[in-house]
């Protein structure tokens, strides 16, 4: 009963509620502040990709899955049966989480499956540490002894409650994720310090630093997610769970936004091009596209990729199409994903 409830107990309980109220914040605010682009950038393509698959997936399994997990945190009653839609509450919200994970691994491997120029070593590579993940997470929300501590019903939200022995099980799930993202982004890293460095900002460097920014986010919140099972008390045991899903979702939705944005390529990108043709990008960010000036300081122009990377036209163009998934803007024609040789043929 809420009179057995501690001071300590208590507390633990308003973190849980102000932790959970940020992350439902920033994810009903992101979305609606990204939702014009995202009618722009995918509603109009036309049609269904593995791309724009993930991302709709992503977009709206975490925007529509969180409505429960909002009730767990805030449904006001004095109920009794309360206790046991608790139960399933917390149940749903372990196995979402393993959903949105996926998903969002899923879109990282095909990143830096592309960046790698489609190696199938580096596909098999991730696909294991991924399956391995995923297989530890399951062991930790399916597996183990069911003990809890006694149910406690309080008037506002669930009392979620881990034992330290469910707390080290869910906390081997993230650190497999951890070892996941971390994986993934000293991949990136490798790959952006293994290009000889040019003056200008390319958009294959941009790529590399947004991804690098990304991965370093995300393993930074898994571990301190994966920090609370360790040294949490019982109500504040995985309290940044929701935080980190969705930071996840929200991040990889807008760097698949920024693939799309409207000035990423500046000239035709059909697939009659010959391979040949020049090839100019815009530097994009984290943030969204910017350009360099010219050297007369006059005009801001695109970067050309074909000035820095001369001898991987078929490659750097393979990549490019290959993360946008197409794009509809300026009669743009790429409504699935072209991988194209270094003979500019497509494969």
């Amino acid at each position: 009963m809420a009179e057995d409830v501690t001071l300590n107990d208590l507390a633990g309980f308003a973190v849980n509620y102000y932790i959970n109220l940020a992350a439902f914040t920033l994810l009903v605010y992101d979305y609606f502040l990204t939702f014009v682009p995202e009618v722009e950038r995918f509603w109009c393509s036309g049609r269904l990709n593995w791309a724009t698959g993930f991302f709709y997936f992503n977009r709206y399994a975490s925007l529509l899955g969180h409505a429960p997990v909002m009730m767990e945190f805030f449904w006001s009653t004095a109920n009794p049966a309360k206790i046991s839609i608790c139960h399933s509450l917390q149940s749903y919200h372990q196995y979402l989480a393993i959903v949105i994970q996926l998903v969002v691994a899923c879109i990282m491997i095909m990143r830096i499956y592309a960046l790698y120029e489609c190696s199938v070593k580096v596909l098999a590579l991730q696909i294991i540490v991924a399956a391995l993940a995923v297989a530890v997470g399951c062991w930790a929300v399916l597996g183990g002894k069911k003990e809890t501590f006694p149910d406690v019903l309080i008037p506002t939200g669930c009392a979620s409650s881990l034992t330290r022995y469910q707390a080290t099980r869910l906390g081997a799930a993230w650190g497999g994720l951890l070892f996941f993202d971390t994986l993934v982004f000293g991949m990136t890293l490798y790959k952006a310090f293994s290009f000889p460095h040019a003056k200008e900002i390319t958009l294959l460097t941009v790529l590399l630093r947004d991804g690098a920014v990304f991965f370093c986010i995300m393993v930074a919140a898994n571990l301190g997610n994966m920090l609370t099972f360790m040294f949490g008390t019982p109500y504040t045991r995985g309290v940044a769970t929701t935080l980190t899903n969705v930071l996840s979702s929200v991040m990889i939705s807008r760097l698949m936004l920024n693939l799309r944005h409207p000035a990423l390529v500046s000239h035709g990108t059909s697939r009659s091009m010959a391979p040949t043709e020049e090839l100019t990008y815009p530097n994009i960010t984290f943030f969204g596209p910017s350009y360099q000036t010219d050297s007369s300081g006059t005009d801001a122009t695109p970067t050309s990729l074909s000035e820095s990377e001369p001898t991987r036209p078929g490659r750097t163009r393979m990549m490019y199409t290959y993360l946008a998934g197409g794009s509809n803007r300026n009669n743009h024609d790429i409504d699935s994903i072209e991988l194209l040789d270094r003979n500019g043929h497509l494969v």
